[in-house]
């Protein structure tokens, strides 16, 4: 009986100890960013989503991901999967974390890409009047009232219309 509670409290203490914390896998997964092998990056930053998802690191490997999948930089993907990926990564921060100092920007980002990424325009403008409501004092109000009110007219055209405005 005393050997195998021994041997049991020296398989905890070997492999208790020896778990990986978020920030170890934070730390590879930037490491992997950084070495472009963003494959890895990717497994990683999910890991962390998946078995931390209440550290600080799952906020951050959200941040990462949607940058990753926003930069096109994960391969074997179609331009539009990528950004629908990253709309989804960022909305997600926002849904998770809606008082975190990126949820603002996080929203206004997955609005921005639906409609200019992946021409959902109805998605896009419930995604803009959804953060105009919940951040009304953010810096970026203006833009999203911007991008509602320019929402699918061609870059030429609404130069051309800002142009007639200023003359």
């Amino acid at each position: 009986m005393k050997s195998i509670i021994s041997l049991l409290l020296l398989s905890f203490i070997l492999f208790g100890c020896s778990k990986k914390t978020p920030q170890d896998y934070s730390n590879l997964a930037d490491k992997n960013a950084a070495d472009k092998n963003y494959t890895e990056a990717v497994k990683n930053y999910n890991l962390i989503l998946r078995e931390f998802p209440n550290s600080k690191e799952a906020l951050e490997s959200l941040m990462k991901l949607a940058l990753l999948y926003q930069n096109k930089k994960i391969p074997n993907i179609s331009d539009d999967s990528t950004m629908s990926i990253s709309a989804k990564y960022y909305k997600e921060i926002f849904d998770k974390y809606p008082n975190s100092k990126d949820a603002p920007r996080a929203l206004f980002m997955s609005a921005f890409i639906t409609a200019n990424a992946l021409n959902k325009y109805d998605e896009a403008k419930n995604i803009y009047e959804l953060f105009i409501k919940k951040y009304p004092k953010s810096e970026l109000v203006t833009s999203a009232k911007e991008e509602i009110k320019n929402m699918g007219i061609p870059p030429d055209k609404i130069i051309k219309n800002s142009t007639k405005k200023n003359s």
